[in-house]
This record gives C-alpha cells, structure tokens and sequence, in this order.
C-alpha cells in the first residue's frame, strides 16, 4: 500500500483517540447520605467537585476553588452555595463544615493535601 495511504490511516485512527489524561483527586472525602451519598473531590490545583448525589447516577455539583489555611477550609463556588456551607475545618481524618444549614462531616478516603493527621496545638 502507498505510505501516504498508511499516514492517513494512522493519522484518522489517532484523532479518534481521547487524548485527555483523567485527572485523580489528592483529596477524597465522602459519607452515606439518607438515599445516597455526598463526595468531596479536591485536585492538585485547588479545584474542588462537592457533590451531592441521591439514588440517580449523578447528583447535584458544585466546584470552585479551594484555599486553606491552618485546619481551615476555604470554598470559593463558581455559582450556587450547598446547604452544607463555604467554610469547613478538619482534624486529617474528617473534614466538618461549620457555616451552613445544617452540620455535614466528611470521612477523608485519600489525602495528598498534605493535611496533617494531628492538628491540635
């Protein structure tokens, strides 16, 4: 077959291909909700997905950036604010909002955060 042939194939074959690399989280948090559950993914760029997902495939999300300071959690939405709140604090095991309707804590499943696991005094 003719080179030119063999180039183009090559070349439709590799356009098909994804070639967005999945990005992990360095932070996993979540708990058991009543008829579903609520996920805290943080990446290594500060961005963050807070969702709350009931029985269907897909919840609710929320993203926006994050900032810490000390055991201090800092949310910056992009749009609409959950009703766990903006402003959450953590001891390295569990991460607990403490300015919204209702208290929400978090169980930490994975942290690169650097987040340590003894932040009392």
């Amino acid at each position: 077959m003719n080179p030119i042939i063999y180039f183009f194939a090559l070349f439709t074959l590799l356009a098909c291909v994804d070639g967005r690399r999945k990005v992990e989280p360095v932070l996993l948090a979540d708990r058991e909700a009543p008829l579903g559950w609520i996920y805290l993914r943080v990446y290594e760029d500060q961005t963050f997905e807070f969702e709350s997902r009931g029985l269907e495939r897909r919840g609710d999300i929320y993203s926006g950036k994050l900032s810490i300071k000390n055991d201090t959690l800092f949310f910056s939405y992009e749009s609409a604010i959950p009703s766990a709140g903006s402003i959450a604090i953590t001891d390295g095991k569990y991460i607990a909002y403490i300015n919204g309707e209702y208290p929400e804590r978090l169980s930490i499943k994975k942290n690169e955060l650097f987040l340590t696991t003894d932040l009392s005094p």
